[in-house]
């Protein structure tokens, strides 16, 4: 799949507006740190000269990159590694497209790019902010080196890459770093209880406010699947029909409120100044949304 086709495919403006999502009065302080880094950290996906360089390598089908770069933290894993440590996707939808990308591009020249190619990108959009940039590296860089690394694969490994020179470069990676952190997290929490992929999937895109099935089905799951996995949820009283009971809604909201809580070593180190940070990183967040250079973030639950 090319570049153009995923931007077409998750940028997409809804054709009616998607339902706010249920949330809490005032975000928890790793709920905002949360949403404020999401389209930074998305550079690392979504930045168009990350998709130059990677064509001009030689690899120009961009979700084969996408698996191939997050993969790529753990070295280069055996087949199901890369499918497990991805989380959500089916290992037919994951394998072959990890193994074009590892024959199209070296591990060095995967991980170079999507180091340094966001930070192109970031200073096309938001212009010359090197000091601001420099200032909330230092202060996230304080959260990533406290944070605890039990049970989390990908942000471990994303550590023992180099870090770019450029601090625009740096700050896109400081935010992927703690992204993954923060997935790594949420994996673990719903591998505890007992959730399969396409039940995250499922409880994930309705919390989202997507409609049913639409999201889950871009990950690779048959209908057969979701229907099976919708069963198991509705025999929880987590669905009624397509939509969360109330009880699903809380069980998600305490899925997000203990991956919050796997987050506190990150928060704690940063202090007093995550307040002042999450509103600056929120302010370049929203540019980036604003200029199209980052998808609309579903899950993001507060306004600012």
């Amino acid at each position: 799949m090319d570049y153009p086709t995923m931007r077409d495919l998750f940028f997409a403006v809804p054709p009616e507006p998607r339902p706010l999502p249920p949330a809490a009065t005032s975000p928890s302080p790793a709920r905002a740190l949360r949403d404020a880094i999401e389209p930074l950290a998305c550079l690392s996906i979504w930045s168009p000269e990350a998709a130059e360089a990677y064509a001009e390598l030689g690899l120009d089908d961009y979700f084969a990159a996408y698996v191939w770069q997050r993969a790529a933290a753990l070295g280069t894993p055996p087949v199901p590694l890369a499918v497990v440590a991805l989380g959500v996707f089916t290992p037919e939808l994951i394998t072959p497209q990890y193994e074009a990308g590892r024959v199209a591009l070296s591990r060095e020249d995967v991980v170079r790019v999507r180091i340094e190619a966001p930070g192109r990108t970031l200073r096309r959009v938001l212009g010359d902010i090197d000091d601001d940039a420099a200032g909330a590296v230092t202060l996230l860089r304080r959260g990533i080196d406290a944070a605890d690394r039990t049970a989390r694969p990908l942000f471990t490994g994303l550590t023992a890459d180099h870090w770019p020179g450029d601090p625009l470069a740096g700050l896109v990676h400081a935010c992927h770093l703690l992204r993954e952190h923060r997935g790594d997290s949420h994996l673990a929490v719903c591998a505890v209880e007992g959730l399969d992929p396409v039940g995250m999937n499922l409880l994930t895109e309705l919390w989202c406010g997507y409609a049913f099935r639409s999201y889950t089905v871009t990950r690779g799951w048959s209908d057969a699947e979701i229907d099976a996995a919708a069963d198991r949820l509705r025999a929880r009283g987590l669905l009624a029909g397509d939509r969360l009971t109330e009880a699903g809604l809380s069980y998600r909201a305490e899925l997000e409120r203990r991956t919050d809580r796997m987050q506190q070593s990150v928060v704690d180190a940063i202090g007093g100044e995550l307040d002042t940070l999450t509103k600056q990183l929120c302010a370049w967040s929203d540019a980036l949304v604003g200029a199209g250079a980052a998808p609309p973030d579903p899950a993001k639950r507060f306004a600012g």
